[in-house]
């Protein structure tokens, strides 16, 4: 019963959550609106075309036709990976708040990793911007979170330049990193060079150094590799990204989601009268064993009546007897009576 209840409390909240989120969609995908040589630079495609997919429609890009695809994935993830983290490179580097406030170092080494997937297996599912960018982002929040408790000892930092062994830089570097794991499987956001950005917080010394500033830095890095991504990964026959947000999510309103959407709606329905009957079948098994204990009450009371129907009968004999005390007489000439009939009979 409170199982039915609790889910019929649930049906609204999911109706709500439902229609809010189809609220949130757009009517339609507006890339197709685009000039195709713009929308193919955010990963859109028209759905009738398969890959491999056509390249820019001018040289040296249309000569990529004559080639295996393979070498143009050799060719192409050199360059993505060589261009990404020049830039990356470049823009700590010169002069700008990273540089001249926050003091951050050239590249957080992550991104070397992150370069591999992101130009050279841009089919991956961890290679795709939510899990690329939330999975640095998270992963950096959480290990500077961690070593922000480490650092209230003052001699840890000292720790983390000295050769000597001890335990807490140690216990601080397994649990940011693992800490961070378990942050991303949570959200959906894996991105494996991630867990180095974590490790990083805890266990090199100019990150710690960086404290808070660490996040903006993980930030801007993501999302400058990420836009030379979306560039050099759509320029040939392939295509980046595969999807924004997950495999098979869309943010557009599909024509079939009405309809998917009112079978959901008729299936709750079903489940709603089906636990109706199931709440009444189950009040009425409950009347049923309800009536089955009274009578089983009125078979156990029957003994005690037989008790005392016996009580009364073992009582009569001394009824009599005082009956015969109350008249003698009577019961003295029946006596007589009786005498003389067995004296005839002999």
């Amino acid at each position: 019963m409170q199982q039915t209840r609790r889910k019929g409390e649930r049906r609204p909240i999911q109706k709500t959550a439902r229609s809010t989120l189809h609220s949130l969609k757009l009517r339609r995908d507006y890339r197709a609106d685009l000039p195709l040589i713009v929308s193919r630079f955010t990963g859109y495609r028209p759905p009738d075309v398969e890959s491999p997919y056509e390249p820019l429609p001018f040289p040296p890009f249309t000569w990529l036709q004559k080639i295996p695809l393979r070498f143009e994935v050799w060719g192409f993830g050199w360059i993505g990976a060589f261009g990404g983290i020049l830039l990356v490179e470049a823009i700590m580097s010169t002069s700008t708040a990273f540089r001249d406030i926050y003091h951050t170092p050239t590249i957080i080494t992550s991104f070397g990793a992150s370069a591999v997937l992101l130009f050279g297996v841009i089919e991956s599912p961890v290679a795709q911007p939510r899990n690329f960018v939330l999975g640095h982002f998270i992963s950096a929040l959480v290990g500077t979170a961690i070593t922000r408790l480490w650092v209230l000892n003052a001699s840890y930092q000292g720790y983390l330049e000295n050769t000597h062994f001890h335990p807490s830089t140690f216990i601080n570097g397994g649990l940011s990193m693992a800490t961070s794991l378990l942050a991303m499987l949570i959200t959906g956001t894996a991105h494996p060079p991630a867990g180095a950005t974590g490790l990083n917080a805890a266990v090199q010394s100019d990150v710690v150094t960086l404290s808070w500033r660490y996040l903006p830095t993980i930030l801007a890095s993501s999302l400058i590799m990420l836009g030379w991504a979306l560039i050099i990964n759509n320029v040939g026959r392939r295509r980046y990204p595969l999807h924004w947000w997950a495999p098979g999510a869309t943010f557009v309103c599909a024509e079939e989601d009405s309809e998917l959407e009112k079978a959901e709606e008729g299936e709750i329905e079903r489940e709603e009268m089906e636990e109706g009957d199931l709440e009444r079948e189950s009040t009425a098994a409950s009347g049923r064993l309800s009536q089955d204990g009274d009578k089983h009450g009125e078979v156990m009371q029957r003994p005690s009546s037989r008790r005392m129907s016996r009580a009364s009968i073992e009582v009569e004999p001394a009824s009599l007897e005082s009956a015969i005390d109350a008249s003698p007489g009577e019961f003295s000439n029946r006596r007589l009576s009786s005498s003389r009939e067995r004296y005839w009979l002999d």
